[in-house]
């Protein structure tokens, strides 16, 4: 029997790895998102799997989420939809500045809900979903998609001014409006549709904003031809002039209104007769964009507060499992006393910058506190950060840092840029690792480049086991029993397949 000469046990499926929590052993699970499903569906199908699997977990056993991304997800849509909120009140407020009666505020009011259902209705058909740039692209088609109603509800006041019935005066309307209405619908996609067709992630991100503005746009256009017609002639009264604080406010507004309109005429008719003037006007203006464009941030996405920051740990090469869980302990001790911090999820002997399995990496998942509790300067996100950084940068015998996650999950494994080096004349190794580091050395110099590093390992210490076939032959051995040997002392032996815990292992 195998017990008589070996010890036999249970144990872990691999000892290449350590998972910590804040320090203490624990048991690493990750979730990742299957292509094409909803990401706070799944988070929430997770965190209710887990509940009820702690029904019958022993005593002295919990479990903590102590990374989940959809988080900021959720707090980014809840910006939004205040955001959305307070652009559906700004426009109805200056709606009925303008309008000045409720009658005619509500018709336009009315295009906002139709064109962004009309919008969702669509989004099946072309692949999109409400995220975070379709929300966005919604905040801004809120202002747009009451233009084209407007339109019709000023021409149809216009006619009931002249003594027109509401149904005569709108048949007139829109026998004026119909062409401009229908113009305005096709420059405004004109002008967000090209960018659909941006190549690239850049124009996929583009493409969602875009398309989502355009569609709106469109049905408000058809809403403007086909509902707000019919709710002028239900809806719109001669206007009475009234009496009171509001007719007070109405009168003062118009009266401003009136004189700053009358001023910008002016202004625009000697800009007609003097045409140096409007190309030195057009020239000041085109030369402030290009000034303040520069000025702008040329990144492909910002650097935001997702509530997490990654950290790494590099030791000398080869270095052993053991040591390199030392100084990650060290590690631990310094993040956990980072303001703003609220877990440290360690995994030993991975990294994830290169995405390998080794014995002389490190990696943290650093978890902060939640928004809404970070209130101090040195809570925000860029200041733990870079305190993360220096921090780290104390620890001796290794290379330790912190750095943002990618500006998009999924697309890549950090925030910033990758580079790839390639050695195009075919040369070994070391031509490649020679040309590595000086462009590491040359990239370091320059301003803009806060941190410049690379994942290629050249000089890896390896050892090599040469079997002398002869004297194995000689001392009547088979050489597959040698090589079956020296696999199991080194590495592992494949027996045969058991099954425990309803699973094959």
């Amino acid at each position: 029997r195998v017990s008589d000469v070996a010890r036999i046990e249970l144990g872990a499926q691999t000892y290449s790895q350590q998972g910590r929590l804040n320090g203490k052993p624990a048991a690493l699970i990750a979730l990742y998102q299957m292509p094409g499903a909803n990401a706070l569906q799944a988070a929430d199908g997770a965190k209710k799997l887990m509940e009820k699997i702690k029904q019958s977990f022993p005593p002295d056993l919990d479990y903590v989420i102590a990374l989940d991304t959809t988080l900021s997800v959720t707090e980014g849509i809840k910006e939004i939809k205040h955001t959305l909120f307070e652009a559906l009140v700004l426009v109805m407020i200056v709606v009925f500045v303008f309008l000045q009666g409720w009658r005619a505020t509500l018709i336009p009011l009315l295009a906002v809900p139709v064109s962004l259902v009309g919008t969702f209705m669509l989004f099946p058909m072309f692949g999109f979903s409400i995220n975070t740039l379709s929300l966005f692209g919604l905040v801004l088609a809120i202002g747009l998609v009451v233009d084209d109603a407007i339109v019709v509800v000023e021409a149809v006041e216009h006619h009931i001014e002249n003594g027109m019935s509401p149904k005569d005066a709108t048949l007139r309307a829109m026998e004026e409006v119909t062409g401009p209405v229908i113009a305005i619908a096709v420059i405004l996609a004109a002008v967000f549709v090209p960018t659909a067709f941006i190549p690239g992630i850049t124009g996929q991100l583009y493409q969602q904003f875009a398309v989502t503005i355009a569609i709106s746009v469109i049905i408000s256009a058809f809403n403007a031809l086909t509902l707000s017609p019919a709710l002028c002639a239900m809806l719109l009264r001669p206007k009475v002039k009234g009496s009171g604080p509001v007719q007070k406010f109405y009168d003062w507004f118009n009266g401003v209104f009136g004189r700053v309109t009358g001023g910008y005429v002016g202004i625009c008719r000697i800009a007609i007769r003097r045409s140096l003037i409007s190309l030195v006007f057009l020239v000041g203006v085109t030369v402030s964009a290009g000034f303040f464009g520069k000025m702008v941030p040329a990144g492909f996405l910002p650097d935001e507060d997702q509530g997490y920051v990654f950290a790494a740990v590099q030791l000398p090469d080869a270095s052993s499992l053991q040591r390199t869980s030392e100084i990650a302990a060290q590690a631990e001790d310094l993040i956990m006393k980072v303001p703003g911090v609220q877990y440290t999820t360690t995994v030993v002997g991975y990294s994830m910058l290169s995405q390998v399995t080794n014995t002389y990496s490190a990696f943290f998942f650093v978890t902060l506190k939640n928004w809404a509790d970070r209130k101090q300067p040195e809570e925000q996100y860029t200041a733990i950060k870079a305190e993360l950084s220096k921090r780290l940068a104390s620890i001796p015998g290794a290379i330790a840092f912190a750095f943002p996650p990618p500006a998009i999950q999924g697309v890549g494994t950090s925030g910033g840029a990758t580079f790839v080096l390639q050695d195009r004349a075919g040369k070994d190794i070391a031509f490649l690792a020679e040309n590595t580091t000086k462009f590491i050395e040359a990239a370091k110099k320059r301003p803009e480049l806060a941190s410049v590093s690379t994942t290629f390992r050249p000089t890896v210490p390896q050892l090599f086991i040469d079997v002398d076939q002869d004297k194995v032959l000689k001392q009547g051995v088979l050489l597959s029993d040698v090589y079956k040997t020296l696999q199991s002392f080194l590495g592992s032996g494949f027996i045969n397949y058991f099954n425990r815990f309803g699973r094959q292992w």
